[in-house]
């Protein structure tokens, strides 16, 4: 096994409905304000899955001293798991680590460096499954093509702006060819007929670009982009560009030589020669 839990615990015995996945690498001074909001802004029954990749700094004890003595004053918060790796895995297998133990319907994955605003977000993006039985991800932050040009919502830089500046209607659901991470949620049953992200190309980006691809060609499952507000801003951002320790170094060096600097985007030209571009569509929700 290649992660150990360090801490769990169970609120309640009901059933659950949304298993929030973050992983989390060198977040110390914003984890804690982070998770909380997870835990305060989300609705309906869930449960909280946090993966700690090979941390060097202070984010496993201030993230072990909140949730310790943390006392739970939100019914839908049914369990905790804080799992801590080995070794450097970086995110598409911690990832993968925490949808294999998810026992949500759906999979909500959140990047470490993104404050969730809006009270029932999760609720909100699900909304597209209810309208549509072959949707398989909702990203609350943007949807694009990825062959061609094409895209809305918190694209690049435009992450840190408020939905209120960008042209789309909050109450629509729209398609694109991909979706991207954070808050990326997704029908758990469709990642698993899939074989989860792929491992063996990917480490860092664009596996969720990859699954999407997969899922279309295959299955003929879409997603798209569903509009929410949250917080993420830029200098909190891709932390994995920062590393200072000598382990995370050399794992990441090895990855690169085996997968390529870009993480991986060489291996979605594989689905141009067989690639359909899918129209942009929008649904009321």
């Amino acid at each position: 096994m290649s992660y150990s839990i360090i801490f769990e615990h169970i609120y309640t015995t009901d059933n659950i409905i949304y298993s929030i996945i973050n992983p989390i690498y060198n977040q110390e001074t914003i984890v804690v304000k982070n998770v909380e909001s997870y835990i305060n802004n989300t609705e309906d029954n869930f449960e909280l899955i946090i993966i700690l990749d090979s941390c060097s700094d202070n984010t496993k004890q201030n993230l072990l001293n909140f949730i310790t003595n943390y006392k739970n004053k939100n019914k839908n918060f049914i369990q905790i798991k804080i799992l801590e790796t080995l070794e450097p895995l970086f995110e598409t297998k911690c990832d993968n680590i925490g949808f294999k133990i998810a026992q949500g319907k759906y999979l909500l994955e959140i990047q470490a460096d993104m404050e969730m605003t809006e009270i029932g977000y999760n609720k909100h993006l699900s909304k597209a499954f209810n309208i549509l039985p072959n949707v398989i991800a909702v990203s609350g932050r943007c949807a694009h093509n990825l062959f061609t040009e094409g895209g809305i919502g918190k694209l690049g830089a435009n992450i840190e702006k408020d939905i209120s500046c960008l042209n789309v209607d909050k109450n629509t659901f729209y398609t694109f060819e991909s979706c991207n991470r954070g808050p990326l949620l997704l029908d758990k049953e469709k990642v698993e007929k899939l074989g989860y992200l792929d491992e063996n190309n990917y480490f860092l980006d664009n596996s969720e670009h990859d699954l999407m691809l997969r899922a279309y060609l295959k299955y003929k499952y879409i997603c798209g982009y569903i509009p929410i507000n949250f917080n993420s801003p830029l200098k909190d951002g891709s932390t994995r560009n920062y590393i200072k320790d000598e382990k995370n170094i050399k794992k990441k060096k090895e990855l690169e030589h085996k997968m390529g600097v870009n993480q991986g985007g060489r291996y979605l030209n594989n689905y141009k020669q067989y690639w359909i571009n899918l129209e942009p569509n929008s649904f009321k929700i």
